[in-house]
């Protein structure tokens, strides 16, 4: 079995961090969040479908209109991760990991 393993600049990876950190914090400040974000999980895919390709090669933002898409897009990418992170032993993509309570073999617990 062959492993796909995504590539991430720091930058995003840094920004993600900070993201998913707000949206970790609005879910527990709103469950109702939390709860939305579960229920639109396909439309929060379809975001990151339509748009992600877009994040690996500079100046593809120019517009105001391309700069909303790069928004919903990164809020979307946060979203996913953040549910991830609240899932047993947390979620890894692009050698990040995001997690919420303790666990078994966390990367975090190597640095």
């Amino acid at each position: 079995m062959t492993t796909l393993r995504t590539e991430a600049p720091p930058s995003l990876l840094a920004l993600l961090d900070g993201l998913v950190a707000l949206v970790l914090v609005r879910f527990a400040k709103h469950p109702a969040e939390r709860e939305r974000a579960l229920a639109e999980t396909d439309n929060l895919a379809d975001a990151i479908a339509e748009t992600g390709d877009r994040l690996t090669a500079s100046g593809n933002f120019r517009t105001p209109a391309d700069r909303r898409a790069r928004g919903e897009l990164l809020a979307a990418m946060a979203t996913c991760l953040a549910l991830g992170a609240e899932q047993p032993g947390g979620i890894t993509w692009a050698g990040a990991h995001w997690c919420t309570a303790p666990h078994p073999n966390c990367p975090k617990d190597d640095r």
